[in-house]
């Protein structure tokens, strides 16, 4: 499975830049051009956001056995990029830096951890485009509505919120997508009781809860959900907006027959069907995998 998070994308970063970069370019040019950001001074900003972040993360890991041995890896490297002027070096001498100190190795490791206790996959460029299509689009139905003037501006806060996540999912991956529909939705039941009878009866508000909704339990599936029952497959499940899009439609029904959030969660937590999207991609015949409950023993008595 091909995982969200920032030690995989610091690893795969710096990996990239390895493999492509010149080593004897300006090492901040040569690791722009590996995050695929602009070349100017102040995107570096989003490299040392993604080196805090992945630090952070590992540090999260601290209920590993032995995790001191890796995070001083990652707390060097840290270091190393702080002391040294990166605008002005060569990336020859960060290169070799991260290939004797074994850098690599040691943050594909810690990805792996983090990724077994916070699950998170990735969202493709066609995807996120798509989204911030839609959520573009519904931030300027939202100012053409004629919803309430406090309402419209909690919304739009909201909304920009997500869109903020999509212009940062080169740092902050999946999570931080999560992250915003998760307080979309937690303050549409926390402000629930003090929108107008009236407003909530209008599309655009339930459009509002729908995409909310949606959003959420689209890309955040439990770890059962997507760690199937063949650990050797890698990219089973490709997120498609076609399919939320199908999900939002769902939901908005949903939110028709029942106007409380709460109980339309509990409702709406069948309508993505995880067990179904489960597909092995790139491969000439697509299948399903088998379910993730399923007894280990009785697959290998067939």
């Amino acid at each position: 499975m091909i995982q969200s998070n920032a030690l995989r994308k610091l690893e795969e970063t710096l990996a990239k830049a390895i493999e492509n970069g010149n080593r004897q370019q300006i090492c901040a040019h040569v690791l722009l051009e590996s995050m695929n950001i602009g070349s100017q001074p102040h995107c570096f900003v989003d490299f040392y956001e993604l080196l805090n972040k992945a630090e952070e993360e590992a540090k999260s890991l601290r209920t590993k056995k032995n995790i001191d041995r890796y995070l001083s890896t990652i707390e060097q490297l840290q270091e190393h990029f702080i002391v040294n002027h990166i605008w002005g070096t060569v990336w020859g001498n960060f290169a070799s830096y991260i290939e004797t100190k074994n850098v690599l190795n040691t943050l594909d490791s810690l990805a792996e951890f983090y990724y077994r206790e916070h699950p998170m996959i990735v969202l493709e460029e066609d995807f996120l485009e798509k989204l911030n299509s839609e959520f573009t689009l519904l931030v300027d139905e939202i100012t053409k509505s004629d919803l309430s003037r406090e309402l419209k501006r909690f919304l739009t806060a909201q909304i920009e919120n997500i869109l903020k996540a999509i212009r940062r999912y080169h740092i902050d991956g999946t999570e931080g997508l999560k992250n915003a529909a998760q307080s979309l939705v937690s303050h549409l039941v926390m402000r629930e009781h003090t929108v107008k009878d009236v407003d909530k009866k209008k599309p655009v508000y339930t459009r509002v809860k729908a995409w909310g909704l949606s959003l959420l339990l689209y890309i955040a599936p439990s770890p059962s959900d997507i760690i199937g029952a063949v650990p050797d497959i890698s990219d089973f499940w490709i997120p498609k907006l076609e399919e939320l899009i199908t999900g939002r439609e769902k939901i908005e029904k949903i939110i028709d027959e029942i106007p409380n959030i709460q109980e339309v969660c509990e409702k709406a937590s069948h309508v993505f069907d995880r067990q179904a999207q489960k597909i092995i991609a790139g491969s000439s015949e697509r299948k399903a995998l088998p379910a993730s409950q399923e007894d280990p023993k009785d697959k290998n008595d067939e």
